[in-house]
């Protein structure tokens, strides 16, 4: 399995569609045969391509002191749907900020970018055409062909740690349908964008040698659920992967040798619009599939209860420490947080709230919470905790999570999800 590490986009543009096709290229021969690349910032380059075949510095530089020398990067890349692979060189442009994709001309094109691969080309000129500049037609801004033409260039990293690079292109002024939804692709086809690279540290996006389709939804447990097929909107919905897994799991934590880390809570955004793509079913065997989704939620809890613990006896409260309860468990779930800890306020240890919010999903994934969840962090605003751990899966040794303290409606977006029904009176 490989997943999504970074995506290099760019926006053909007039010139750079003219140099890859040889329009306008002067009789004496040479030319221009690349493909401008601009507006990347050092730090993306080097991330993207540290693992490069050949990265050379170059004698052009990003600063004026001459500290931080621009690379050169050539690499192998696969046509993404193709069996073929070739090197690509992503240069400097002497005298200029930006890079150029070099040597992109008819006769050394990359195969994700030629007409094997159905890239776009320029109107071929008529027989009695008096206009010069070759076999194809000079045509401003090639109205029709390349309106919504991008390039890209992909980063993949398998679950040994291999990185390997692939090249396709997307021709649309939309995300497609079977693209998955809520993981970021969507900048690509935002208006006004022309290029970027974006990254997907705390995403999951399964890599499919696919043109039409190269990527799919997946998580942290893909292989605990043995990579099976999921919602393209799985990200943005409140399922968990492992509603669709087809056998019940095993999802070994060793507590005694785990690391927490705390990271900000991410900034709320809306939810994508969801694309109409392929359904999924869950797990037809519902008691199996909810022993699954309840197992993800015992081990957030109890990871919890651990991370409260190693909290009040690093603060000296092995007392306090002893009397955290875990109330889900001795009193059920209607009280509207799980746990029971402590915590300093005012200057002294006065018990606090928690409810655990655990899935396979990355950071920014939402979670389902109850009406009675809602209203006890109103009722207990200044001492209700919602912890939000993620990315659980069998053997993780480093457990990350948020955590946000007060009303779920002042920091959480709400959407409702359930109806409550009473039946219509007939009279």
């Amino acid at each position: 399995m490989e997943y999504v590490s970074a995506i290099l986009y760019h926006k053909i543009q007039d010139s750079d569609f003219t140099n890859m096709y040889g329009i306008k290229k002067p009789t004496s021969g040479g030319g221009q045969t690349y493909i401008q690349a601009a507006g990347y910032e050092r730090h993306e380059l080097d991330k993207m391509f540290e693992s490069a075949d050949t990265i050379i510095n170059t004698i052009e530089y990003w600063d004026s002191e001459k500290k931080y020398p621009r690379k050169k990067y050539i690499f192998p890349a696969t046509a993404i749907g193709l069996k073929q692979t070739a090197k690509i060189e992503l240069a400097p442009r002497t005298g200029r900020k930006d890079y150029r994709i070099s040597r992109q001309n008819l006769k050394h094109r990359h195969p994700a970018w030629s007409a094997v691969a159905g890239f776009p080309e320029p109107l071929l000129q008529s027989a009695t055409s008096t206009d010069s500049g070759g076999t194809y037609h000079y045509q401003k801004n090639y109205p029709g062909i390349i309106d919504n033409l991008y390039i890209y260039i992909l980063k993949t990293i398998s679950e040994n740690g291999d990185s390997k690079f692939y090249a396709s292109y997307i021709n649309t002024d939309k995300m497609p349908n079977n693209w998955p939804i809520g993981v970021g692709l969507e900048q690509i086809f935002k208006k006004q964008t022309r290029q970027g690279i974006l990254f997907f540290d705390e995403q999951f996006i399964r890599f499919e040698n696919n043109q039409e389709c190269p990527f799919a939804a997946g998580c942290a447990a893909d292989p605990d659920i043995d990579n099976v097929i999921l919602p393209s909107d799985l990200a943005v919905s409140i399922d968990d992967a492992v509603e669709y897994a087809n056998k019940s799991l095993a999802i070994e934590i060793d507590f005694n040798n785990v690391k927490f880390e705390h990271v900000p809570a991410p900034i709320t955004k809306r939810k994508p619009k969801n694309n109409a793509g392929k359904r999924v079913n869950k797990d037809t065997d519902y008691t199996r599939r909810q022993k699954n989704k309840k197992k993800i939620g015992d081990i957030g809890e109890k990871l919890v209860m651990q991370l409260e613990y190693e909290k009040l006896i690093n603060l000296g409260q092995k007392n306090l420490a002893d009397k955290i309860k875990h109330v889900s468990k001795t009193e059920g779930d209607g009280l509207g947080y799980d746990i029971v800890s402590y915590e300093k306020i005012g200057g002294t240890f006065k018990e606090i709230y928690i409810e655990v919010k655990t899935t396979t999903g990355n950071i920014n994934k939402p979670f389902d919470i109850s009406a009675n969840e809602v209203e006890v962090s109103e009722l207990y605003s200044d001492r209700y905790y919602i912890y939000r751990l993620f990315n659980i899966h069998n053997g993780m040794t480093t457990i990350p999570y948020y955590k946000i303290k007060g009303s779920v409606k002042e920091h959480f977006m709400l959407e409702a999800t359930s109806f409550k029904a009473y039946p219509k009176s007939t009279i």
